[in-house]
């Protein structure tokens, strides 16, 4: 990755558990904001900082739990490329917030088991 912000070089200099529960922050925002139809744009902004920090993440964690982090980041590319018909559907939006909470649930048993 080239030219990172000055807010990406902070968050991958935390530590590795920090930047796991900052993660974790984003996707229970997205959960709760994918609820409501309006919330498109800030949905989108969390989903282009979170393939950043999933990226600045995964760099920093064994094998298994690096795929797992990348397997997330591809699924938020999918929404992010078709991202305004995903965002019309009910359906998609629901599977958003689902995902999201289950990520999130996930990301901080990874950030628990490394405190």
């Amino acid at each position: 990755m080239n030219n990172w912000t000055v807010e990406q070089i902070t968050f991958r200099c935390e530590r590795l558990s920090v930047r796991l529960e900052r993660l974790a922050q984003n996707f229970l925002q997205m959960a709760s904001l994918s609820l409501d139809e309006f919330n498109g744009e800030a949905v989108l902004e969390i989903i282009r900082e979170s393939k950043v920090f999933l990226e600045l993440t995964a760099i920093d964690l064994d094998v298994d739990n690096a795929f797992e982090l990348a397997q997330i980041q591809r699924q938020l590319s999918r929404w992010h490329i078709h991202w305004w018909s995903t965002w019309a559907s009910d359906s998609s939006r629901l599977e958003i917030s689902t995902l999201s909470q289950t990520w999130a649930n996930r990301i901080m048993e990874m950030a628990g088991v490394l405190v």
